[in-house]
């Protein structure tokens, strides 16, 4: 009986502790939100390393991780495509609540690999009037020919694609399993996004190069989630460059480095 009253100890101290964080999580959602958005299996790649990027590069918001798999395997998550489009439902639930109550900030989303078919499901599920900002997909899985129409309804902002003819993943399971929305067309991570529906001029490309490397995305599939890659390209596209509502400044070293507009 002691061990299980332990854990029930334990259990409830834990609940006690996460509302305990609930305070600093609000004050942050007043500055802004961003969500990251991981791949198939939930293996973490860029959970704490996204948050820890933005925040060294000078954002102000909350950054919160959206959990939507079903396993820990990747393979089953990329074909449970019923399963995603679910989650990706309630992504969308938390961004219009979270508009209801912050209305003039903005609402950004990270996501990776398959990660990316949920975050533009979950936009293109907002209803009327609710908009998000920028997305950034990384290492995309959803097929590079996808229809944004509907999601760019929901935008204010821009897609930023990062994507590497060199990615592994992409190259190989995914051309087997199929995109995360079920095509057989090339994963926009692979070649760039192309999106048949939606003006094309809402997407931005970037190719792998040499130089990011440096910066520890050496053109594989997880490792754009580097902190130091985040830090110092991806945060450029949610660290507001205009003054915010409460003021936060973007941090210096976020220079920008030209893509290549859609076509």
């Amino acid at each position: 009986m002691i061990p299980k009253m332990s854990a029930a100890l334990a259990a409830l101290l834990a609940l006690v502790g996460l509302a305990g964080c609930a305070g600093p999580e609000t004050e942050l959602s007043a500055f802004g939100k961003t969500y990251y958005i991981d791949g198939a299996g939930n293996w973490g790649f860029g959970v704490s390393e996204v948050a820890k990027a933005l925040k060294a590069a000078g954002y102000k918001g909350s950054v919160e991780a959206y959990m939507w798999t079903t396993s820990f395997n990747p393979a089953i998550d990329q074909v449970n495509r019923p399963a995603a489009h679910l989650r990706a439902a309630g992504l969308s639930d938390k961004i219009r609540n979270y508009l209801k109550t912050y209305p003039d900030n903005d609402v950004n989303i990270i996501a990776l690999s398959a990660g990316t078919g949920v975050a533009t499901w979950a936009v293109e599920a907002l209803p009327k009037g609710f908009k998000v900002n920028n997305m950034v997909l990384l290492g995309s899985s959803l097929s590079n020919t996808y229809d944004m129409s509907r999601a760019f309804e929901h935008m204010k902002g821009r897609v930023f694609v990062y994507y590497s003819q060199y990615d592994p993943i992409l190259s190989g399971p995914v051309r087997i399993l199929g995109t995360i929305d079920g095509s057989m067309d090339e994963p926009a991570g692979l070649v760039g996004f192309h999106p048949k529906g939606g003006p094309r001029g809402k997407v931005t490309n970037y190719p792998w190069r040499p130089e990011y490397a440096e910066y520890g995305w050496a053109g594989g599939h997880t490792d754009s989630t580097s902190e130091p890659f985040i830090r110092r390209f991806v945060s450029q596209h949610i660290v507001s460059p205009r003054p915010a509502r409460t003021p936060g400044p973007a941090h210096a070293d976020a220079g920008w480095m030209p893509g290549r507009i859609a076509e």
